[in-house]
C-alpha cells in the first residue's frame, strides 16, 4: 500500500488540477493521498480558513475513493476554529491540520488537541526549524516534543521532520507518541535511514508536500533507501493507513 500522508490541493472550479494529480499519482501506484489546505501564512481570517477547507472538501468529493481530507483550522480563532473542525468532520475529514497561525504549545490550541484525542484522529502540525529564524507563530520540533509529553494519547504528526532533519529527530526521539513525515525535506544522504534508526519504522510517514514537490522524487527517498522491505512498507503506507483508518 502506498499512501501520501501530506499533500496540498490547488485547483480551479472545474477540478482540472485535482484530476491531473490523481492521474499522475495513480500512474506511479499511489493508492491514497491525504490532502489539506494550500499553504497560507494567514492568521486572523476565518474566511480564508473556510475557503481553504471548501477547496479541500470539493476535491475530496470529486475523488472520494482516492483523497483523504484533513480539516484545516487556526486555533487562535477560538470557538470559530473548533466549529470549523466540527464542520470538517461532518464533511468527511479524517484528521486535523494546522499551519503557522499558532504555535502548537499556545493555550488556545488545547481545545483542538482535545478534539483530536476525543475523535482518535491524527493532528498534523507544520513544523520547521530555520537557522534564519522561524515565522512569528511557526511551530518547531521542540514544541511538538513538548505537546507529545503533555498529551501522550495524542496522535501528533510533526510535519517535514521539522525541516532540519537531525534537529527534528533529536527533538522527538524520546517522545514515542509523536510521529513525523518526510514531506518537504530534501534528500540528504542517509537521512531516511537515520530517522528510522532513531525513531523506529512505526513513527515515520511518507509524504510529498505536493503540489509543491514531485511524487517520484519524494517517493525515491524511501523506496530507494537502505531500509528493509518491512520498514519501507510501514513508512510508505501501513503507518498512514492506521492513522487515517484506511481499511
Amino acid at each position: 500500500m502506498l499512501i501520501d500522508f501530506h499533500a496540498h490541493v490547488q485547483d480551479d472550479d472545474e477540478g482540472t488540477r485535482a484530476d491531473e494529480m490523481v492521474r499522475e499519482a495513480r500512474r506511479i501506484g499511489i493508492d491514497y493521498i491525504g490532502i489539506s489546505e494550500p499553504v497560507t501564512h494567514s492568521r486572523d481570517s476565518l474566511e480564508i480558513v473556510q475557503r481553504q477547507n471548501d477547496l479541500v472538501f470539493r476535491t475530496y468529493e470529486r475523488h472520494p475513493d482516492f483523497f483523504i481530507p484533513l480539516v484545516y483550522t487556526h486555533a487562535n480563532l477560538g470557538q470559530a476554529a473548533l466549529d470549523e473542525v466540527h464542520k470538517g468532520f461532518d464533511r468527511g475529514a479524517r484528521g486535523i491540520k494546522m499551519e503557522v497561525a499558532t504555535v502548537i504549545t499556545d493555550k488556545c490550541v488545547e481545545p483542538i488537541i482535545e478534539e483530536a484525542i476525543a475523535r482518535d484522529v491524527a493532528l498534523l502540525q507544520h513544523s520547521w526549524h530555520k537557522v534564519t529564524g522561524n515565522y512569528p507563530f511557526e511551530t518547531d520540533g521542540v514544541h511538538c516534543a513538548e505537546i507529545g509529553r503533555r498529551y501522550p494519547e495524542l496522535k501528533l504528526v510533526m510535519a517535514h521532520i521539522s525541516g532540519d532533519n537531525r534537529w527534528g529527530i533529536r527533538a522527538i526521539r524520546d517522545v514515542p507518541s509523536v510521529y513525523t513525515d518526510c514531506s518537504g525535506s530534501i534528500a540528504d544522504y542517509g537521512h531516511i535511514e537515520y530517522c528510522v534508526e532513531q525513531l523506529g519504522a512505526d513513527r515515520l510517514l511518507w509524504g510529498t508536500d505536493a503540489r509543491g514537490a514531485d511524487f517520484l522524487y519524494t517517493l525515491a527517498k524511501v523506496r530507494d533507501s537502505h531500509l528493509s522491505d518491512e520498514a519501507k512498507a510501514k513508512v510508505l503506507g501501513l503507518n498512514a493507513a492506521k492513522l487515517l483508518k484506511v481499511v
